[in-house]
């Protein structure tokens, strides 16, 4: 198997666009917003409202994480489902606009659906790296994909503060949300189509299930 660039780059791209999600949503800006305005933090109540969104989605990415990866290796719906997973994240990301001081369980429901869309789309991308690149190769076209999502984390960062500090909060979650599509368009668009697969999306589900309690 050669390397196909457009392949490499759409693949690496996404790395660059989803960081802009981890950094400003997930780790720097929203989760300040949503503890002390969306929340306040009396007696560490958004504290806790935080901790639970966090736990919640990725109790709920761990649990179905096996049978998405059987998903993504049997039905042929790899890429149909890693844009609906993507799509998802964006879309509750740009509702996170919605939010005022006191909806602290919308907030809550929208950052959980925001993670598992997140979460759940890193299954499906990470399912194509086999068909892009040899085993040989694997190591470094993760690492490009690595140094790009670095990338990615700074210059989200770098468009997002300013409006943070200006007040514009609104504006700060519809750029992560434009942010996050557009850059991942090369790979909805240029990744490897699917094969179709031998099993329904049930069946795929729990073969990928068994074959995690087998190993």
């Amino acid at each position: 198997m050669k390397l196909n660039k457009k392949h490499i780059l759409s693949w690496a791209l996404f790395d660059f666009a989803n960081s802009s999600y981890s950094a400003v949503i997930a780790s720097v800006v929203f989760p300040v917003y949503y503890v002390n305005v969306i929340v306040g933090n009396n007696n560490g109540l958004g504290d806790l409202w935080w901790g639970r969104a966090i736990s919640a989605s990725m109790a709920i990415v761990a649990l179905s994480s096996p049978f998405l990866g059987g998903i993504a290796d049997y039905s042929g719906l790899r890429k149909r489902l890693f844009f609906i997973y993507t799509l998802l994240s964006v879309v509750a990301i740009a509702s996170l606009t919605t939010l005022e001081k006191g909806k602290l369980f919308e907030g809550f429901l929208l950052i959980v659906i925001a993670n598992i869309g997140m979460e759940g789309g890193l299954v499906f991308y990470n399912s194509f790296l086999p068909r892009i690149a040899p085993q040989q190769f694997h190591g470094r076209v993760s690492s490009w994909g690595f140094g790009t999502g670095y990338a990615g984390s700074i210059l989200s960062l770098l468009i997002a503060l300013p409006l943070v500090k200006t007040g514009q909060f609104e504006a700060t979650w519809l750029m992560v949300a434009a942010f996050f599509m557009i850059f991942s368009m090369p790979a909805f668009l240029f990744l490897p189509g699917d094969i179709k697969g031998n099993s329904s999306m049930i069946r795929a589900g729990i073969t990928g299930f068994r074959y995690t309690i087998k190993t």
